[in-house]
């Protein structure tokens, strides 16, 4: 009976966090988004603070030098992004129409993949998939009011967290009896590291793909060269499935608005070679071991969360994984499930029976109310 009882404790648990997670998407946002910029924002802030002993003053001398970068690019690319905002529906359009030449050409050329047969449902997924981006764009900057809302919103949650760090972290570590608190030390120590090394190490590959991508666009004569070269390097965060889709999308439009035929092929030749260099040189040296999470995890992680809190869900998808991996390593328990989603899985699958064949590391352990005898 215990045993029942846990496991749907257990269940419980799971279903009640999904659903906060759904339903209060516009309270945890700003808090999430805060926390993880805060960690970003510390080294800065620290940096700032040994210089200048004044916490608030610190604090906000930190964002401000972050937000005065930000704020420079954005007036700098003014111009493009007013021309932007008033073309959306016009470059929504022309991506349309850049599906069907693209499908038409497939169809004439490469008859064996039967397009035509159900070209209503292949036109329909090909213009949900390459819109995403687009629409979420749009949304942004259509709704200005909230966008600056849940922006003030995370500013505020960033100097709090800043403020009260230390306090915050004592205030976990009393939960735990003291024989347990260094280890919670070293997993909090940890967690803020590798969050920091992921971010600042992606925020990196970002800048260094836009301006390779805005200076091959410009170069090649695309129309809004800067906002699809930014564009297609802020997709970079979502592994896998954004590097393609930020490829696609200025092909699509070059192929429904240019004169030549050799521009589309041409940003599409850029975009293979810009990738293939980001994935294997820049990346890799850059961000590093930060994130050791195997493909497979990081596809559910980025499926469950773009599910339970849409885009920021994809966002934060990997760094949370991250965080999941880090604590299940400090817990007997969920160590198998650590390796599991460990990077080199395949070189390490011997040690689940070789480490983890005993009963303390079964999950089973957990529901069993005779586990703490054995």
């Amino acid at each position: 009976m215990q045993w029942f009882r846990n496991l749907a404790y257990v269940l419980f648990v799971i279903m009640a966090t999904g659903y906060l997670l759904l339903s209060g998407q516009s309270i945890l946002f700003p808090i999430f988004f805060g926390m993880f910029f805060s960690f970003m924002l510390m080294p800065l802030e620290g940096w700032i603070f040994r210089h200048i002993p004044n916490k608030f003053v610190s604090i906000v001398s930190s964002i401000l030098l972050v937000l005065g970068v930000f704020s420079g690019l954005a007036f700098l690319f003014g111009n493009q992004l007013i021309s932007i905002v008033s073309d959306m529906s016009s470059i929504q359009d022309q991506l349309k129409v850049g599906v069907q030449t693209l499908l038409s050409y497939c169809d004439k050329h490469m008859p064996f993949m039967n397009l035509h047969s159900d070209p209503e449902s292949v036109n329909n997924m090909m213009n949900k998939i390459i819109q995403a981006p687009i629409e979420f764009v749009g949304s942004g900057i259509t709704n200005i009011g909230l966008f600056l809302f849940n922006s003030f919103l995370t500013l505020i949650y960033i100097i709090f967290i800043l403020m009260y760090k230390e306090a915050l972290r004592d205030f976990l570590m009393i939960q735990f009896s003291k024989d347990k608190r260094e280890e919670l030390g070293i997993i909090l120590e940890e967690s803020v590291r590798m969050i920091q090394r992921y971010l600042v190490g992606m925020l990196t590959v970002v800048i260094i793909l836009a301006t390779m991508n805005c200076v091959g666009l410009l170069l090649l004569g695309v129309k809004y060269a800067i906002f699809w070269g930014i564009l297609a390097a802020c997709l970079v965060i979502i592994p896998y499935i954004g590097v393609t889709i930020g490829g696609t999308l200025p092909f699509l439009y070059s192929l429904a608005t240019s004169d030549n035929s050799w521009q589309p092929w041409a940003v599409l030749g850029m975009y293979v070679v810009i990738n293939q260099f980001e994935g294997n040189f820049i990346t890799p040296k850059i961000v590093g071991s930060s994130v050791r999470i195997n493909p497979f995890f990081a596809l559910l992680g980025i499926v469950v969360m773009g599910e339970l809190m849409g885009i920021g869900g994809i966002v934060l998808a990997i760094p949370t994984m991250a965080i999941v991996k880090l604590l299940a390593q400090q817990i007997d328990v969920l160590k198998p499930l650590a390796l599991l989603m460990d990077k080199d899985l395949l070189k390490k699958r011997n040690q689940f029976f070789g480490k983890f064949d005993r009963e303390n590391f079964r999950i089973s352990s957990l529901l069993n109310e005779e586990s703490d005898k054995r």
